[in-house]
């Protein structure tokens, strides 16, 4: 079956099969709607919210209506093209703007802190999302993070995150992870593209679970020569302290800097 990025997944032949209702895929009965009484009354929400927001159209492919002489469902037909018409514009723009989401249990503080500011560096300023383990205390990460939290109960598994997202209209997605889950994760992810969704870019980011100045210490991160930002200050860094790093701007001025205020640039 193939999805319309809304819920609704049709066979090859175009003819509506199975509807998304609140995370749970419903089937439809072979020779009419679905029996579901709540599938049937979001259907017939959805068609009556069209009609009412649909102009008056006396066009060819408005009065077609229904099966032809040779027995092709014109209207699916043509709904089905303008779906792909609608997918291919959004692929383009997606493959530039993919959706970066933070995947994790977040029972440590700093590890999550450490994915939170990698899936921020991702992102470049843009939209991201939250997305916790249900058995960790989400209105704790709530409070910490705010509105970028997602609370779905349906979103146990990352199978269920990314249909939840690719039904929303998204389908390039950036997944930030804790290192030691990395490779899992993006097995898992790819093994099920093209089945419960279909991505034209999945990009798995792994996130060292060291402490910054554990990989300061082992020098991993900050090391001279390296540039970085500190608040509004951009500079390179001309001498390693214990805890802290002193750094010289474009304009030759030399400044201080707290290991854990810093951002490797």
């Amino acid at each position: 079956m193939v999805g319309d990025g809304h819920g609704d997944w049709y066979d090859r032949q175009g003819s509506l099969k199975a509807k998304t209702i609140r995370g749970e895929l419903k089937m439809y009965a072979p020779s009419k709607r679905p029996e579901d009484d709540t599938v049937q009354s979001s259907a017939d929400a959805d068609s009556s919210k069209d009609q009412k927001k649909a102009p008056a159209d006396t066009s060819a492919k408005a009065t077609a209506g229904g099966a032809n002489a040779n027995g092709v469902d014109v209207d699916a037909l043509l709904k089905q093209i303008d779906q792909f018409k609608a997918r291919q514009q959004f692929d383009g723009a997606a493959r530039s703007e993919p959706l970066t989401i933070a995947f994790d249990k977040f029972d440590d503080d700093e590890v999550g802190d450490n994915v939170i500011a990698a899936a921020q560096e991702s992102a470049a300023g843009g939209q991201f999302y939250i997305f916790p383990s249900r058995d960790a205390d989400i209105d704790r990460i709530k409070e910490a993070y705010g509105d970028v939290v997602v609370d779905n109960p349906n979103a146990e598994t990352i199978y269920d995150v990314l249909q939840s997202i690719y039904e929303s209209g998204y389908n390039a997605i950036n997944i930030v992870v804790r290192k030691s889950r990395a490779t899992e994760i993006s097995k898992m992810a790819v093994e099920q593209n093209g089945k419960l969704y279909n991505y034209v870019m999945m990009n798995v980011i792994p996130v060292d679970e060291r402490s910054i100045r554990e990989q300061y210490i082992s020098g991993d991160i900050f090391n001279i020569g390296d540039t970085v930002k500190s608040s509004d200050k951009v500079g390179k860094i001309i001498r390693r302290g214990a805890n802290h790093l002193i750094c010289l701007d474009e304009q030759q001025n030399v400044f201080r800097t707290w290991v854990n205020d810093t951002i490797q640039m």
